[in-house]
């Protein structure tokens, strides 16, 4: 759907220039572009929740970069599918699901985006359910991010998450 959108975006648009095109988008091509960047955030949210890899490395280029607070940034895709794979191998007492809302994408040009969300993480044991004494979030994300087209589509070349964590909780421990 959204590859017709496009192509019958240039039909209409018949003159327009490439050049043309990465200066100015028009209206539908900065709806498209939010929505390609929208949907590689819901993949990366899908990923958390499920503790997939298979989900997070390949909606970045392959020289992007991921970071989170402090931590060092972690550049490429094979360094990203790494960490990943490490988080996805541990064990945790609890699971996550993360709430992605304030979804917003300030298209740059024709090729490339900005974009910040906030995202609030919720832990609890699917095991224990008759345990679960609150459903008040754990964390508080802010995730600064950036997306370019490249010839595989949409990818993140950049995201970074800056997180307040409730008295207690350790993220990764808990």
């Amino acid at each position: 759907m959204k590859a017709l959108l496009a192509s019958a975006f240039l039909l209409l648009a018949g003159s327009a220039t490439a050049a043309h095109a990465a200066e100015a988008p028009g209206a539908v091509e900065r709806l498209t572009i939010k929505d390609e960047c929208t949907t590689l955030l819901v993949t990366y949210g899908e990923g958390l929740d499920e503790v997939n890899p298979l989900k997070i490395w390949p909606i970045f280029t392959a020289d992007g970069v991921w970071s989170a607070d402090a931590n060092p940034p972690v550049a490429g895709q094979a360094a990203i599918r790494k960490m990943w794979e490490g988080l996805a191998a541990r064990k945790r007492p609890s699971v996550g699901i993360h709430a992605i809302s304030n979804i917003r994408f300030d298209v740059i040009d024709g090729a490339s985006a900005h974009g910040t969300a906030l995202v609030t993480m919720h832990r609890y044991d699917p095991a224990r359910l008759d345990r679960i004494t609150s459903l008040a979030a754990d964390m508080l994300i802010e995730i600064d991010m950036h997306c370019i087209a490249t010839p595989d589509g949409w990818r993140f070349d950049r995201m970074h998450l800056k997180s307040v964590q409730v008295a207690g909780y350790v993220h990764g421990e808990n």
